[in-house]
């Protein structure tokens, strides 16, 4: 797929909104005609808050047909509304809607030693979890894995020597990353103000997976909803002083569970039907580790 990175502030290329479904529309049918497969991108808007940018494309018939996903970029915050409009225009597309660079601040490498901050790392999990949960993408793309905007560090990156070494925002992203393959959204509620959730079902491999994020104190969390085939549930947490660290099994009964969320952490909940093994997660889960520990990301 092709697009113009954030063409409506014109980084490189300005375009309004017009302009940018006929870009589509035409681009996309020159394509066709040279028997190219590539599609182009409708948005690619520099944060989530310009959805109109795209309603031309939605309006165009034309447009509509070259357009191979909807997609914007994750920064400058955004409310639960424009992204459910962000769905609701990829449903309309019937493409997959994609996170283009997941990120919370494009210029964060300026002062590169904030990336180690650990609200900095919390905030940014919290947005990836209220995208999940009120967009519910097909993925998001990390904006960026190189040195100014690394998920490590060592080596110089972020002012620090010694080895590359994970940070607390690589433990959230490969805690993230590593829900039951083949899972789809799940509509989920939340009961704090404090707390972020989402949520992933796999009717195929019987796993459900709920991920909690909390923003505040310890408190106790009680989360209802799983099908009465699953009678227990598998916990990871991520936060300053784990990474991917497992928790004490929850039983779940009548389809409730009940657990205590670490302050300021992140966690993940995974129930599994009787006799069904998690895909996509640890076999068996590691061990807490110190955010401190010197191994290298595989």
């Amino acid at each position: 797929m092709f697009s113009f990175n954030e063409s409506g502030p014109g980084i490189d290329v300005r375009q309004t909104a017009r302009e940018h479904a006929h870009l589509v529309r035409t681009l996309g049918a020159h394509f066709a005609r040279h028997g190219l497969a590539a599609r182009l991108l409708a948005g690619d808007t520099s944060d989530a808050n310009p959805v109109d940018f795209i309603s031309p494309v939605l309006e165009d018939p034309e447009a509509a047909r070259s357009a191979g996903a909807v997609t914007f970029l994750s920064r400058r915050g955004c409310t639960k509304e424009n992204l459910a409009r962000w769905l609701d225009a990829a449903r309309r597309l019937d493409v997959p809607l994609l996170v283009g660079e997941g990120s919370t601040d494009a210029a964060a490498w300026r002062y590169s030693c904030i990336l180690l901050e650990l609200s900095f790392a919390l905030y940014e999990i919290d947005f990836n979890t209220r995208i999940l949960a009120h967009a519910q993408p097909a993925s998001v793309l990390q904006w960026q894995l190189t040195a100014g905007d690394s998920l490590l560090a060592g080596n110089g990156i972020a002012g620090e020597e010694g080895p590359l070494r994970p940070t607390q925002r690589f433990r959230n992203l490969k805690q993230l990353a590593s829900l039951p393959r083949r899972s789809f959204h799940l509509p989920v509620a939340r009961g704090h103000p404090l707390v972020t959730a989402a949520a992933r079902g796999g009717i195929a491999g019987g796993s459900h997976a709920v991920l909690p994020v909390n923003n505040g104190a310890g408190r106790k969390a009680v989360i209802e909803g799983f099908p009465p085939e699953v009678k227990e549930a598998c916990a990871w947490v991520t936060d300053a002083a784990r990474a991917f660290g497992e928790m004490p099994r929850v039983p779940v009964i009548h389809g409730k569970a009940e657990l205590t969320l670490a302050a300021t952490s992140f966690v993940t909940v995974v129930g599994q039907a009787e006799g069904q093994r998690t895909a996509g997660l640890p076999a068996a889960p590691p061990h807490a580790r110190p955010m401190q520990t010197e191994e290298r990301p595989r």
